[in-house]
């Protein structure tokens, strides 16, 4: 797959017959709301050509033992390829195809030779000579079709885990996009199971039918636990869950029935907004999760906000002790966005460099097989100018386009932040400034999961249905294979 950005004046037709693919082709794997309306700026995937196999007329004394020494293959793998039952006898003037190369033409231009050809292309003139049969490399004329052929670069793709947070509503969107997407997620995290002050779990009346969902598409679903109370998560709940030992222990006997009634594979802790000096008090509470589920077969993850260095006393950050945290965990969700959130300014949800720095930092506490990165899978549009009671409203990622084509907005990339943004001005006269994921954010952040060497890559999504969109899932398809547990 090749990204594409859509300038002024493009379309679809266009921009197949530059590439060379057909226009179906472009619609299919991209899967545009309405295909006629682009907006400047948006990123598109373009499917790559179908590549020629290279073929290779036998010469009189060549052996495939030769012909695997020149083409940097093995004499099985050709016969493989060509289906020949024994090496030692093939037919001169057969047709083998060379696997691990491949093949385009070349129209010879006057004043060509065969030597520039070569370089042009970066083969050997040897080589060139060989595949095209060439007696004479001083003769050659314009207009003849030359066979230039390509060693095949080896792409080598990872084997990791992901992990999707889920929402309890709409179910039947949940289930029509694991339908398509279900082979990327090894886990999915159902959001969510409230606790209370007194150590009750709160199910939603729907979790068996969610949990059923997952497993149908081979999801693993984990419980996800959490501290949310009227006003989100709360600072008092959750010093009242952790640090009452009698509660304390209520709430793990309460998870357990649910982990077993359910068939959950594991708990996933989504505590939140903590004091930072309840820090030993969470670790003591993520130990005792762990002693009492790990010998049951559960597993136990938990979510923790993204840091650049520790910082015991800080809000939000301060409870979370990584390396202790690390070594209880199964694994740790690391939310590696939000640094532009609701409250504003407009900013990239997950810039690329804020991204690097926590995680720079996390890998030297935590291992880094134990670490998902964490990938937003919405936008957020504020309203401008920015102040504190202007909150951004959250917009998905196909809708997105729509939005800037409907005002006529050029779509920006910021290369630090490696995000996309438009600003726009709506009926009303009223400023917006929009900010989102695409194509090129989300590759950039799949390149810097493998650099670090993690565990995989996970998303938040508000909504279940379009979970991220269409394009994310054909790049994951390039570069990782995931593993479903």
């Amino acid at each position: 797959m090749e990204i594409y950005v859509i300038r002024p004046g493009d379309t679809l037709y266009a921009i197949a017959v530059r590439f060379g693919v057909p226009l179906s082709e472009i619609i299919n794997i991209n899967r545009f709301p309405n295909p006629d309306q682009l907006a400047s700026g948006q990123a598109i995937l373009i499917p790559t050509a179908a590549v020629e196999p290279l073929r290779y007329t036998i010469a009189p004394g060549d052996t495939l033992f030769q012909l695997a020494q020149v083409f940097n293959t093995t004499v099985a793998a050709i016969a493989a390829a060509n289906q020949i039952p024994d090496p030692n006898r093939i037919q001169v003037g057969a047709e083998l195809i060379i696997p691990g190369w491949s093949q385009t033409s070349y129209v010879v231009r006057s004043g060509d030779t065969l030597f520039q050809i070569a370089n042009r292309f970066g083969v050997s003139l040897d080589l060139l000579i060989r595949v095209n049969r060439i007696t004479d490399p001083s003769r050659i004329f314009p207009g003849q079709i030359l066979n230039i052929p390509q060693a095949r670069p080896q792409v080598t793709k990872r084997t990791i885990e992901t992990m999707g947070y889920f929402q309890f509503t709409n179910l039947a969107g949940l289930a029509r996009s694991l339908e398509t997407i279900g082979s990327f997620i090894t886990y999915g995290g159902l959001f969510q199971f409230p606790v209370s002050a007194g150590g009750e779990i709160a199910a939603p009346g729907n979790t068996r039918q969610a949990a059923a969902i997952l497993r149908e598409f081979n999801v693993r679903p984990l419980l996800v636990l959490t501290n949310w109370g009227p006003t989100g998560f709360e600072l008092d709940l959750a010093r009242a869950i952790i640090g009452n030992p009698a509660v304390k222990t209520r709430v793990i006997e309460n998870m357990l029935r649910l982990l077993e009634d359910y068939g959950f594979a594991g708990v996933n802790v989504d505590f939140e907004n903590m004091y930072p000096e309840d820090r030993q008090l969470y670790t003591d509470f993520i130990r005792d999760l762990r002693d009492a589920l790990r010998p049951r077969g559960f597993l136990i993850s938990l979510a923790a906000p993204p840091k650049a260095a520790d910082f015991p006393n800080a809000p939000w950050v301060g409870t979370f002790d990584y390396r202790a945290l690390g070594e209880l965990a199964d694994f740790i969700f690391l939310m590696t966005y939000e640094w532009g959130w609701i409250g504003g300014p407009p900013m990239a949800i997950a810039p690329i460099d804020q991204v690097r720095r926590a995680l720079d930092y996390a890998v030297t506490q935590i291992p880094s097989a134990k670490i998902l990165q964490g990938v937003p899978f919405y936008g957020y549009n504020w309203e401008l100018p920015d102040t504190p009671e202007n909150v951004a409203v959250p917009v998905n990622l196909v809708e997105v386009y729509s939005l800037a084509y409907r005002y006529g907005a050029t779509i920006n990339y910021d290369q630090t932040a490696q995000a996309p943004w438009f600003r726009y001005v709506d009926a009303a006269g009223v400023g917006h400034e929009v900010w989102f994921e695409d194509s090129r954010s989300v590759e950039v952040k799949y390149d810097t999961a493998a650099e670090y060497n993690l565990r995989g890559v996970g998303w938040w999504s508000y909504v279940n249905e379009p979970y991220g969109f269409p394009q994310n899932w054909l790049i994951m398809d390039e570069k990782f294979y995931v593993s479903k547990g």
